[in-house]
């Protein structure tokens, strides 16, 4: 429904729409610093549903679901659970961690060097850290460290993900990467490795290594953004030593 009163001249004017006005313009003046969560939903509305109030359906989103990380993290399928809420409001909402997430990868791209476990969670690991479900990245290097370019491989639900080594090396090779870091999140409990992890990472190890590759890293994040290092507790030298004779006579 929409509110109408007119001005002093008579005019007819659209109560909602001057809201509206007003939200974007403190917004825009403030940069969103201090703005209640609910506000910065209820802007994001705005971009899907038009000439509308989404005042209400923003408090209705914040009340389901708690905070403005959680609507972000939620399912479509959950979000239009919620009264008022469509297929392309849930899409649109769900979707802006992705659109983050790839922005501030585009934006580091450039310069950034993984020579360290910090490195690789600070380019790629605080962007997933947070995610419901379990997602694995390959990032390809120079022979300096320098990010060529990353790919995500493999998605899973909350507990795991299956994975193709075929496409992580074949990706690898495209890239003419030296060396590669994998990485992949825990959305619940530890980020400490699975027998599974580990035997999963010793298989990346060895397809590598045969193509001249060398595997530099595994990062696990967990939700809580904490993560492992393959390398800093020295998994990677173990693989090294069981490749030695490999490693000697081709890398």
């Amino acid at each position: 429904m929409e509110f109408r009163n007119k001005n002093e001249e008579g005019q007819t004017i659209n109560l909602h729409e001057g809201h509206r006005a007003r939200l974007r313009q403190r917004l825009a003046d403030t940069n969103f610093v201090n703005a209640d969560e609910y506000e910065v939903i209820e802007y994001v509305l705005q971009l899907v549903v038009r000439r509308k109030d989404t005042n209400p359906l923003a408090h209705k989103l914040v009340l389901a679901f708690g905070s403005l990380a959680n609507v972000c993290d939620a399912s479509v399928e959950d979000l239009m659970q919620v009264d008022g809420v469509t297929q392309t409001v849930a899409e649109f909402l769900h979707n802006i961690p992705n659109i983050f997430r790839n922005y501030k990868l585009s934006k580091q791209k450039p310069k950034a060097n993984l020579s360290c476990p910090q490195d690789i969670f600070n380019y790629l690991g605080e962007c997933i850290y947070h995610l419901p479900r379990e997602e694995f990245y390959v990032v390809c290097l120079d022979g300096s460290n320098n990010v060529i370019n990353q790919k995500l491989i493999a998605i899973g639900n909350n507990t795991q993900v299956s994975l193709k080594l075929v496409d992580a090396v074949r990706f690898a090779m495209q890239q003419n990467a030296k060396k590669v870091v994998l990485l992949h999140n825990h959305p619940f409990g530890s980020a400490n490795p699975s027998e599974e992890d580990i035997e999963t990472t010793k298989k990346f190890f060895s397809s590598f290594i045969t193509q001249g590759i060398m595997l530099d890293d595994h990062l696990i994040v967990n939700y809580q953004g904490k993560y492992f290092s393959f390398a800093h507790a020295g998994l990677i030298d173990r693989f090294k030593k069981l490749y030695s004779e490999y490693l000697n006579k081709n890398v």
